[in-house]
């Protein structure tokens, strides 16, 4: 048995009771949404069958018709945890259906919420063991140390040695450094991912719902059509049905959650293309690149996304051809520039110059923005740091910026001060060959 075994099992072992699982906030809003469609009584219990919510509607009297009843049960990992209980005064349409669709709403939030919970106690252990690792790694490079001071005549020959072993180790990491670059951006990203993805698919539930009320309407109207009702008494039922299902709000709900889940997906389509970007997956070869005529395109292009007040400084000299990988090259100046718009709200700054002479081919990015500190400033191409909010930045346009640019034999240097601004120097050699 493996040291990780007890962990995994005290995970999936433990028992876990369905208050756990859901709250009341989470069930609520639905079982009400019940209420207004005729039901009379909607409620969940929990595995001793005590109520986790009962909603009742008052105004629905008893004597209308027969009692519809169903209880439906609540599954986690395959066991019954709860009962959905509905009840209703008939004749209710498609009561059974939509009971169903309640139950399996609600299953659904279940088994999304228990995963959730079983993925933080993962993430919860993977850390803890880690830490681990770190503080066992940490006592066997003291014990190290302690043995090299104890060895001290002979400590300059050792430090040759153990010198030249970390430069071949360094040396081979630099050949790795993009493969783990994208296994670490896998781990990184899960969050990054989540995000939009989470709210495109309770968007996404909404619209499922939007889409039964339209086609109540649409049922109305087929059935009034067939009975070959008269244009009055349509208009009159269509138009008080429309109302009753709020169709109005529906409509202008519907292009909301649409546009909203195009932006989650738009966003994880980014960060998937930064990844794949990063690890040059893509094999484009390199060609001749008009820079001076790609910044130009990159700052219109961005225009629309300046803050208010934003004063633009282009000097843009004629450049020779750059050789690179044009694609990547231009995903490297679009990522320096959406930094430094981000760098203030508004009243913003921005001064973009190219130059070249026989030997350099140099562009400046300058703003006025919010600067960087110290602290943070020999961090800035590290993979996934960033200073901006969760949702709001991958941390990794600066990284992908830096292998562009150096896999075509640049170099960038970045200069901040904090509520200064800050300035990016990027420089090629015209004469030196590509690395690769």
């Amino acid at each position: 048995m493996t040291e990780a075994a007890p962990h995994v099992e005290f995970i999936i072992g433990e028992e876990k009771r369905l208050a756990d699982i859901v709250c009341r906030a989470e069930i609520e809003p639905l079982l009400r949404s019940v209420l207004k469609l005729g039901i009379t009584r909607a409620g969940l219990l929990d595995e001793d069958e005590l109520p986790l919510v009962v909603l009742e509607n008052g105004s629905v009297e008893v004597s209308q018709g027969n009692r519809l009843h169903q209880r439906l049960p609540i599954l986690v990992e395959g066991e019954p945890k709860g009962t959905l209980v509905l009840e209703a005064i008939g004749p209710v349409p498609g009561f059974e259906a939509l009971a169903r669709l309640v139950h399996d709403t609600l299953q659904l939030t279940v088994t999304n919420n228990l995963k959730r919970m079983l993925t933080t106690e993962v993430h919860t252990s993977v850390v803890q063991e880690s830490y681990e690792q770190l503080v066992s790694t940490n006592r066997r490079l003291m014990e190290s140390e302690r043995r090299y001071r104890n060895l001290a005549h002979d400590l300059e020959k050792k430090v040759e040695e153990r010198t030249t072993a970390l430069q071949q180790a360094y040396n081979r990491m630099l050949q790795q450094e993009k493969l783990a670059a994208v296994g670490q951006l896998a781990a990184g990203m899960a969050h990054e991912i989540n995000t939009p993805l989470g709210f495109v698919r309770s968007n996404l539930h909404s619209f499922a719902k939007y889409q039964e009320r339209l086609s109540l309407m649409l049922a109305l109207y087929r059935g009034l059509l067939e009975q070959g009702a008269p244009a009055a008494a349509i208009c009159q039922q269509t138009e008080q049905r429309w109302k009753e299902l709020k169709l109005d709000f529906v409509l202008t709900d519907s292009v909301l959650l649409l546009e909203q889940s195009l932006e989650g997906a738009d966003r994880i389509a980014r960060i998937v293309s930064e990844l794949k970007g990063f690890a040059h997956l893509d094999g484009m070869e390199e060609q001749p690149m008009d820079l001076r005529h790609e910044l130009e395109q990159l700052l219109a292009g961005l225009a629309p996304h300046f803050p208010p007040n934003t004063r633009l400084m282009a000097e843009l000299s004629p450049l020779p051809p750059l050789v690179c990988r044009v694609p990547l090259m231009v995903q490297a100046f679009a990522n320096i520039l959406d930094n430094a718009l981000k760098s203030r709200s508004e009243g913003l700054e921005l001064t973009v110059r190219a130059m070249a002479d026989t030997e350099r081919l140099a562009v400046e990015i300058g703003d006025n923005g919010c600067g960087i500190p110290p602290e943070n400033l020999t961090r800035v191409f590290e993979p996934f740091f960033t200073t901006r909010e969760v949702g709001q930045g991958s941390g990794m346009g600066l990284t992908v910026a830096r292998e562009a640019i150096v896999s075509s034999g640049g170099t960038i240097e970045v200069r901040s001060k904090p509520t200064l601004g800050t300035s990016v120097t990027i420089s090629f050699p015209l004469s030196a060959p590509v690395n690769e």
